[in-house]
């Protein structure tokens, strides 16, 4: 998160979900806005970089899909559309 401060009262300016170790999904925002909301903190409506990431079902690696191409990084195998980081 980046924070600015505009007419005395801070704002999240900007807001991402990429954390290579939590690997959050960008569902994850509804909870990132409630948190800010009840600081009183001002938020943007969504994430400003939003982050996709997969666990690759072949080798179990967590990769970041890139330009909608679900495709691992580390072994080529297909990455699952729908989120599977928990699983």
């Amino acid at each position: 998160m980046a924070f600015v401060r505009a007419a005395g009262r801070w704002t999240a300016h900007e807001v991402s979900n990429h954390s290579t170790g939590y690997c959050p999904d960008l569902a994850s925002w509804a909870a990132v806005a409630h948190a800010l909301d009840l600081a009183g903190v001002g938020r943007p409506g969504r994430f400003t970089h939003e982050v996709v990431f997969r666990r690759c079902e072949a080798c179990r690696a967590c990769s970041v899909v890139r330009e909608g191409d679900f495709v691992c990084v580390f072994c080529g195998g297909e990455l699952p559309l729908e989120w599977n980081i928990g699983s």
